[in-house]
């Protein structure tokens, strides 16, 4: 079985290295590929995107931006079933970060650059999975990071976060599983029972 993997905003390939050398451990095949996450040229990266998938099977596994590119990927170049059967996301905002527009009132918005095309800026319709893939989406409930102290600025209450993404974000309408671990938005990437998680799905579509 093949996982592509692909990290989230301001990072590249080296924060999932850890996660890729671990996936490799039980025996997957683990393409990691990188992309600059505020200067994306989609047409380049879908390409690349292209190239790692194949003609699959292949689990695709996003962090963060990560998850939007692969939603964005699968449902513009209308990827079958068959090449891609399942998406596992962490720490994704489905619905879009309202964290983008807390950056946006400090004028801090341009550093976001090109991502914002991927669906990160929340829309006010409530969308849905877009695509036929299985979505399973895990969100991080400790709150370490910029998050909580933003919602003390802005909003009435402090929302249940990975300190970057809520968990409500992390949900949408036609995801197949939505999977809550003890980690923050970043320390994902490197947890143990994440892998654990990753690792019972990916079976299931061995069977």
């Amino acid at each position: 079985m093949k996982i592509i993997l692909l990290h989230g905003l301001f990072m590249n390939k080296v924060i999932m290295k850890p996660l890729a050398k671990r996936l490799e451990v039980l025996g997957y095949d683990v393409e990691n590929i990188s992309y600059p996450s505020t200067k994306a040229d989609k047409a380049r990266l879908f390409n690349t995107i292209d190239q790692a998938v194949a003609d699959g099977p292949a689990l695709m596994l996003g962090h963060s931006l990560g998850g939007l590119v692969i939603t964005d990927y699968l449902f513009s170049q209308q990827v079958s079933t068959d090449k891609v059967p399942m998406v596992i996301t962490l720490g994704t905002p489905h619905q879009g970060a309202e964290i983008t527009k807390d950056m946006a009132k400090l004028n801090l918005d341009g550093l976001l650059g090109s991502s914002p095309q991927f669906g990160l800026i929340p829309k006010r319709f409530k969308k849905s999975w877009p695509v036929a893939q299985k979505l399973i989406s895990i969100a991080g409930n400790v709150k370490l990071g910029a998050r909580p102290l933003l919602d003390r600025v802005w909003r009435e209450e402090v929302a249940e976060s990975d300190g970057t993404v809520s968990i409500f974000e992390t949900q949408i309408p036609g995801m197949s599983e939505h999977i809550i671990v003890r980690q923050s938005h970043t320390s994902m990437v490197y947890s143990r029972e994440v892998v654990k998680i990753i690792d019972h799905y990916a079976r299931q579509l061995k069977q």
